[in-house]
């Protein structure tokens, strides 16, 4: 692999003129020779782990969101991809409710340019044509906190992290012996049920969890459109993850497999959604393992890791399989963290991925760095590039700057910048039908170029914040099916900006209040909107506590108006609310109910959602 040119990228290029003022803003605001610091009162609890090495929150300069799993115990979500509907900026599009197909979007990018790794591993499926992975079946039970990062990460991340990544933590808590076991049932002849098993001492731990969730569902196709037919759904998944320290050494494995068997109904250009009899049976497969070295007093570390991850699906019409798909992802990696000081920090890596479908796969060697410096106690700054290669393509450079600066003790003033990437899938390379005799072998990846300004306010109590952002971002070589030329090719130029806000507030020890705005406008070459992304979007919480043990969590989600090939999909509002008691120290009881006011909408032109629905469960925790 050929050395990085550093001196051959332009870093501020395609007139990001705001940007680079900010940036030098930055750099210079602060009296690097002052006595005093601004000290941004840092909780050492917000560890954010995306980042190749285990980084503070309030040091990065690009935009975190985190859900927390007590977020989505109060919350009663029983997927992932609700979870994720309560991220501004991050949309979720679902072809029907429980279980139909879900994909994440990331302010405009398409989902395919979201990475999703589940404990590290990238689980982006290679058999789909867009290489994006699906949410449909991904149960919240054993999950720690998922982060979100948006704008392009590329520079940690490589290919398809063009809008951001999606990292899903499972639990790994260091505790000793304990049983945690939960079951649910409700509307559509819901049932769920979980175990955790979980046992650690100083030197090994044990990570056990199965969890189960089926339903008889309703019609994918709307049933305002006089479909009927129940389409229903069922999830197994299964997590083994193991620590230990051995002469010096952390070794980590996890392993988690998950398998599902789900009806849908498709969709044709001509008939819209048909209510047909058709179901899909898959299982995928990812694990790692992982170890660790620390020398200089743990200011040197070494980490080699090797991962997989393995998607086997099969589709059935009136019970006969039609149609099936493979896809692999395997990956090795090694990452040296340096710190040379308390305020100087090196990270370096290399990695090799070999992507697989059927008979077809594809090679990529990758080599990044990262260093961040903290001139000053409230000033931090962060320079990264990285170089990719795959087979017979030219090789990718994408560059990321990052800063922040502490105003004052309340204020946070944050800014990035970088490029991003994603390789041509194997499905792209590969098509081509329509009277073409063989695929487009001239694909170039699509690139990204984008940028972010940030404002953070904390109380000092931090029971008061908001967070704005304004982000812009262009895409160029939007790879598209083309039926003049009967495959794949470079079509597309994408522009998407936007603003963010969220914010927590707590009216009084008992109510704690929270919500998100945001607003995307995202367009092609022509100024035309993108299909399936709302301009709006806005979630508002409120967090009630009576007593000790009781609890109410009230939700409401609004989703502006969206465009789709068939017509509009009009806006809309969702109202839920979760009760729980807590019993006794080991027993907590929930009702949650879903729709509240029965809203008739959709989230995707002829699929259908549900209505009011009610959910009734039990969690027992024995330590």
């Amino acid at each position: 692999m050929r050395a990085l040119p550093l001196s051959d990228i332009n870093f501020y290029g395609g007139g990001k003129e705001m940007f680079v003022i900010i940036f030098i803003f930055l750099i210079f605001i602060s009296p690097l020779n002052a006595q005093e610091s601004n000290n941004f009162s840092i909780p050492e609890e917000i560890i954010v782990k995306s980042t190749r090495s285990e980084t503070n929150i309030y040091q990065l300069g690009g935009s975190v969101d985190i859900i927390t799993s007590e977020q989505i115990k109060k919350s009663g979500f029983n997927f992932v991809n609700e979870a994720l509907q309560t991220i501004p900026g991050l949309y979720i599009s679902q072809n029907g409710a429980l279980g139909g197909t879900a994909t994440a979007r990331i302010r405009g990018a398409a989902s395919g340019q979201t990475l999703v790794l589940i404990d590290g591993v990238s689980v982006s499926d290679p058999s789909t044509p867009g290489g994006e992975f699906d949410f449909s079946s991904l149960l919240s039970s054993n999950i720690e906190r998922i982060e979100i990062l948006k704008g392009s990460q590329s520079t940690l991340w490589g290919s398809d992290a063009i809008g951001g990544v999606i990292n899903i933590i499972t639990t790994n808590e260091a505790i000793g012996p304990s049983i945690k076991l939960n079951t649910e049932i409700g509307s559509f002849n819901t049932q769920k049920i979980g175990a955790d098993l979980r046992y650690s001492n100083t030197v090994h731990n044990l990570y056990l969890s199965y969890n189960q969730f089926k339903s008889d569902g309703i019609s994918k196709a709307d049933k305002s459109d006089g479909n009927s037919e129940k389409d229903g759904i069922g999830s197994k998944s299964y997590l083994i993850k193991t620590d230990h320290k051995i002469s010096g050494f952390e070794i980590s494995t996890n392993l988690n497999y998950r398998e599902s068997d789900i009806d849908y109904d498709s969709f044709g250009f001509v008939t819209g959604v048909i209510d047909g009899d058709e179901n899909t049976k898959g299982r995928q497969i990812n694990w790692a393992l992982e170890a660790k070295k620390s020398f200089l007093d743990d200011r040197l570390t070494n980490t080699f890791s090797l991962s997989e991850s393995e998607i086997d699906r099969k589709y059935y019409t009136n019970g006969v399989e039609n149609f099936s798909a493979k896809g692999k992802r395997s990956f090795a990696r090694y990452i040296i963290n340096y710190n040379f000081n308390e305020n100087n920090f090196f990270t370096f890596g290399a990695e090799a991925e070999e992507s697989s479908t059927f008979d077809d796969d594809f090679e990529t060697e990758s080599l990044f760095f990262l260093y961040e410096v903290m001139p000053h106690e409230d000033l931090g700054l962060s320079f990264g590039l990285r170089e990719d290669k795959r087979d017979n393509l030219p090789s990718e450079e994408t560059p990321k700057v990052t800063a922040y600066y502490n105003i004052n003790n309340n204020l946070r003033l944050s800014a990035n910048w970088g490029e991003g990437f994603k390789l041509p899938t194997i499905f792209q390379s590969t098509f081509f039908c329509c009277g073409a005799d063989k695929p487009n072998n001239n694909l170039l990846p699509e690139t990204s170029e984008g940028y972010e300004v940030g404002l953070t306010y904390e109380s000092n109590e931090r029971d008061n914040s908001f967070k704005f952002i304004y982000f812009d971002q262009e895409i160029s070589n939007m790879i598209d099916f083309s039926f003049s030329l009967g495959a794949y090719e470079n079509l597309k130029l994408v522009n998407s900006e936007g603003y963010e806000f969220n914010f927590v507030s707590s009216i009084t020890d008992n109510i704690l209040l929270s919500g998100s705005y945001s607003k995307t406008d995202s367009t092609n070459e022509a100024g035309i909107r993108l299909i399936r992304l709302p301009e709006e979007k806005a979630n508002l919480n409120f967090d009630l506590s009576y007593g000790l043990k009781n609890k109410i969590f009230v939700s409401f989600f609004y989703n502006g108006d969206e465009t789709d090939p068939r017509g509009i999909v009009k806006s809309w509002i969702r109202s839920d609310i979760n009760f729980s008691r807590k019993v006794n120290d080991n027993i907590r009881m929930y009702l949650k109910i879903k729709n509240i006011f029965d809203e008739n909408y959709q989230d995707i032109y002829g699929y259908g959602t549900e209505e009011r629905s009610f959910n009734l469960g039990v969690s027992l925790d024995i330590n």
